[in-house]
């Protein structure tokens, strides 16, 4: 068996070239590890930037969505209580509806002449006019001295004392 050798990292049997390893204690070039080591820490720092700004983006994609979710379910709830308040007001207007109909079915049972008639012949003792009993007024004077007192009211004096200061 051949004798172990000290260096057998560094060299083969053979003529082969030697062995090169990450731990190599050989000189070797500065300028392109300190090269490689920048680029290597720029390369890093700029996946970094870029690291951020995907994080940064996703974030921002995330509240915008958040944001929309929350405006849509906002205008959804105005949406709702402007349908309910239509709602409560369709139902007043049927309620008031049906209270004009039954006001009217009212005053038309309360102004049917026969209905009248009946209850001035029973309750008030009246009875038809005979024809001698009828007299003809001649209504062109009365509609003149109507007119003539409509103009003599206090209401109508005010009135033509104010005109007669602004003119």
């Amino acid at each position: 068996m051949p004798a172990r050798r000290i260096n057998s990292q560094y060299y083969q049997d053979g003529s082969a070239a030697r062995k090169i390893l990450p731990n190599d204690d050989m000189p070797r070039r500065k300028t392109n590890t300190t090269m490689k080591r920048n680029v290597s820490k720029n390369n890093s720092i700029r996946r970094q930037q870029i690291q951020r700004r995907k994080n940064a983006s996703m974030v921002a994609f995330i509240l915008c969505g958040f944001a929309m979710s929350v405006l849509i379910t906002y205008r959804y709830s105005l949406i709702n209580e402007k349908n309910l308040e239509v709602q409560n007001l369709i139902n007043e207007l049927e309620i008031v509806s049906s209270q004009v109909a039954t006001s009217q079915i009212e005053v038309d049972q309360n102004t049917d002449l026969n209905a009248i008639e009946a209850y001035a012949k029973q309750q008030l003792g009246m009875k038809k006019a005979d024809s001698s009993q009828t007299v003809y007024i001649d209504t062109s004077e009365a509609i003149n001295k109507i007119q003539v007192n409509q103009e003599t009211t206090i209401i109508d004096k005010i009135i033509n004392y104010i005109k007669g200061i602004f003119l």
